[in-house]
């Protein structure tokens, strides 16, 4: 059976102690699944793209971690083997996909249950389905799903479904009991004094 995954999200705004590259090195040097390049800031593209060029690098060299461009599709087809995530507000992901192709990795966000739909979610590698325990890195975020609604989600997704939004060594238990194929955490890990401690900690409760 293989073992839920770690998405680790990259982030420079919640904590100023490391940046995007430094974190990246620190997260696939412990053995991250997944590692999502998060920048909200306002950047023009080539400069995000430098970022996600010496990201890919960090992820090529730990041959086990791989890169996800948060947003930018434009940014992710310009990298070899490197997937996107998209938010609600992002490209179609019918769209996304005829630019990046088949192979690639597309994921998306579902925020409202109300809004799933076997039809849309089959178009994608992986939903990233939460805010589940509500979040500290959006201040217009969507209201806490919660467990239940949680596990009715994995049930019925035809796709992965990885849990996000206030994932702890708490209560990631309780997360991994609903039926996720993974979880993406950002304050826990990149917010911490230690960042590649607390992601060999994540590993470790995902059975790496």
């Amino acid at each position: 059976m293989t073992r839920p995954v770690l998405h680790v999200i990259t982030d420079e705004t919640l904590q100023r102690h490391f940046t995007h590259e430094q974190l990246a090195q620190r997260m696939a040097d412990a053995g991250a699944d997944f590692l999502q390049f998060r920048e909200k800031r306002s950047k023009d593209t080539l400069a995000l793209l430098k970022t996600a060029q010496a990201l890919q690098q960090v992820c090529q060299q730990s041959t086990h971690t791989r890169l996800i461009v948060n947003d930018r599709a434009d940014v992710a087809v310009a990298i070899d083997d490197c997937g996107v995530h998209l938010g609600q507000r992002d490209l179609p992901v019918a769209i996304v996909r005829q630019i990046l192709g088949p192979e690639r990795i597309i994921g998306g966000t579902l925020n409202d249950p109300n809004e799933f739909s076997r039809s849309w979610a089959q178009h994608f590698n992986y939903l990233g389905v939460g805010p589940v325990f509500g979040t500290n890195s959006k201040t217009n975020s969507a209201p806490s799903l919660g467990l239940d609604a949680l596990t009715e989600l994995c049930q019925a997704s035809p796709v992965d479904v990885i849990a996000i939004g206030n994932i702890t060594l708490k209560n990631i238990d309780d997360v991994l009991a609903a039926g996720v194929a993974g979880v993406a955490v950002l304050s826990a890990i990149v917010c911490s004094k230690d960042p590649a401690k607390q992601t060999q900690e994540f590993m470790k409760a995902l059975g790496a």
